[in-house]
Parts: structure tokens; C-alpha cells; sequence
């Protein structure tokens, strides 16, 4: 057993033990007061508390050791020679507000294809803590937030407050089908052709990107099926009530089927994020040779990498673009 593994299981013990203290210090509370053991309750819980602090503390120190050694991995990822190519994407990736390296991907994407009217609308936007287009609003792109959690517009009324009052964020709280999305979108003030479309619905998100119709983004950053090998088509059956409860990987899409179907909409895979998360598309016709041919789930694929979450949702993986 590593170092690692056996602290690992002596703080799982600890853990335990508090927990079972909790309870126990449950228990006396209900003690007679003049009772000696009930003496000593004041003690005791100070004692827990110095416990409890002590294990808040050692996650803390943890989580920044496992920032630490996910940063180097990612530099090791994106120093390999098949990222010389300056076409490719992977060494533009950093975090302001996106949940992983997507925040530096497309910005990288519309500095080499340049903007119009820089409206972008996602899917899925979550409270408005961590997203794909927190950043464009921050540079003053207007934006279209849907999501159907009961957190999202309390948060956004706080967060977001001035952006929603000067009409520069739209947000509407609905539980979205692919029969809904069009008139939702249009209703919120959206049509026509649009800088960029966000979609992270963790299920129909191949059935909405197949089917919308109300606005041509220039730009897809779409989820994909990390877990799913790279030349498979596979993509979960449309099912208008689904909500993923993280009970499976049998979700959304693979990249391949990704691929394929915006294919046919005129779209080209131009990069992946390297946590194995997002995939993004350009519109065939901007591609040019801005990006890194071919424009496969084979050549632009990257796995889940699911063991940075600490490097990805608390700092960023590096101080800025890496260059060659």
C-alpha cells in the first residue's frame, strides 16, 4: 500500500470516529445536567471541534496538493510533439469561468475567426457559477442562459443582477424539449445567425444540436460521451422526460456520432477539451486552415480525464496559453 493509500485510510478512520463521536455527544445531551459525564459535555465538544477543524484543514492542504500535481500532468499532456501543430487547440485552453479549459478554447476559436454579433446562448448553464459563456458576458457579449434547476434564477438575481437589468443576459428557467427549445429560444429574443451555441444538457443534447432550427450558431461547444472510444457511433435514445441522476454513463453521445451529424449540418470537430468534456465545432466554411486536419473524433478526441476535478473547478490549469 502507497504513502497516499495508507493516509487516505487513516483519515477515513478519523472521519468515521467524529462522526461516531457526533452521535455519541447526541446522545449525552440528552444526560441529566447534574449528571458528571454531562459535566464534561462543554469539554468534549470543544475536543470535536478542534477534531473537525484539523480534518477541514488537511482537505484543504489536500485538494491544493492534487491542484498541484494535476497542473503538471496537464503540461506533460499538452507539451506532447502532436500538439506542435499551431492549428490544434489544446495548448490555447484556460479557466476564468468554465468548469474546465473551455474558457481558452473559444476564445482562441473566435481570435482566429473572428466575431459578429457576439450573442451566444447555452443550454444547461447551471446557477451561473460555472459555465461556457460566463466569460464571453464578462467581455460583453449578450447571452441566453436555459436551465430548468430550482438554484439557477435565484443565483443569476444575485450574481448576475446587473447584467440581467441592462437586458445584456436573458434567462429563462425551463425543463427544455426538442419540440420546445425553438419557440423558448425565439420567444426569449434569439434568432438568425449567432456567434456561439453552448449545450450541456447531460442527455438529448445530440437530439436538440439534430434538430434546432431558430438560430445558426457559428460556433458548437458541445458534451460528449468521454467514455465512449472514439470511432463508435453511438448516441442515447431521445427521451423527453430524461434526467441524468448519475446513475450510469449510458448518456448523450459519443463524440463519433457528434462528429457525424453536424457533419451533415455543415459543421467541422475542430478540438477537444483536454479533460475529455467538451468538443467544439466551427461552421465548415470558417474553417479554412485555422484549424488541424482531419476534422475527426479519431485525431481530436481526448479521454475523460475525471481524476482533475480539483485542478479544473478551483484554479487554472496553467497562467495562460502554452506556446511552441
Amino acid at each position: 500500500m502507497s504513502a497516499w493509500s495508507r493516509f487516505k485510510a487513516r483519515l477515513g478512520l478519523a472521519g468515521r470516529s467524529l462522526l461516531q463521536s457526533e452521535q455519541h455527544l447526541g446522545a449525552l445531551q440528552h444526560l441529566d445536567a447534574l449528571s458528571p459525564i454531562a459535566a464534561r459535555m462543554p469539554g468534549l465538544e470543544h475536543q470535536l471541534n478542534r477534531i473537525a477543524t484539523a480534518l477541514e484543514n488537511s482537505e484543504r492542504h489536500i485538494g491544493l496538493m492534487a491542484q498541484m500535481q494535476a497542473r503538471g500532468q496537464i503540461l506533460d499532456i499538452v507539451a506532447d510533439p502532436r500538439f506542435d501543430d499551431p492549428r490544434r487547440l489544446e495548448r490555447s485552453g484556460f479557466k476564468v469561468h468554465s468548469q474546465y479549459d473551455e474558457d481558452g478554447i473559444i476564445s482562441e476559436i473566435f481570435r482566429r475567426i473572428g466575431t459578429t454579433n457576439r450573442q451566444c446562448i447555452e443550454f444547461g448553464a447551471g446557477n451561473g457559477t460555472e459555465n461556457c459563456t460566463g466569460f464571453l458576458l464578462m467581455q460583453g457579449w449578450k447571452g441566453l442562459w436555459i436551465d430548468g434547476g430550482d438554484a439557477f434564477l435565484p443565483t443569476l438575481n444575485v450574481a448576475w443582477k446587473p447584467e440581467l437589468e441592462r437586458g445584456q443576459l436573458v434567462a429563462r428557467r425551463e425543463f427544455i424539449t426538442v419540440d420546445t427549445i425553438d419557440t423558448i429560444i425565439r420567444d426569449a429574443g434569439f434568432s438568425g445567425e449567432i456567434d456561439l451555441l453552448a449545450v450541456d444538457l447531460d442527455g438529448n443534447d445530440y437530439h436538440f444540436l439534430e434538430n434546432i432550427s431558430a438560430v445558426a450558431p457559428r460556433v458548437i461547444c458541445a458534451e460528449y460521451n468521454a467514455n465512449i472510444p472514439p470511432h463508435v457511433d453511438w448516441k442515447m435514445a431521445r427521451r423527453d422526460d430524461y434526467v441524468w441522476e448519475g446513475l450510469d454513463d449510458r448518456t448523450g453521445a459519443s463524440l463519433k456520432a457528434l462528429e457525424i451529424m453536424l457533419g451533415r449540418r455543415g459543421y467541422a470537430l475542430v478540438g477537444c477539451s483536454v479533460a475529455g468534456v467538451n468538443s467544439f465545432f466551427v461552421r465548415q466554411d470558417l474553417v479554412g486552415d485555422k484549424f488541424a486536419d482531419p476534422f475527426t473524433a479519431e485525431n481530436h478526441y481526448h479521454p475523460w480525464r475525471f481524476f482533475y476535478p480539483a485542478s479544473g473547478s478551483v484554479s487554472n490549469w496553467r497562467e495562460g496559453p502554452v506556446r511552441r
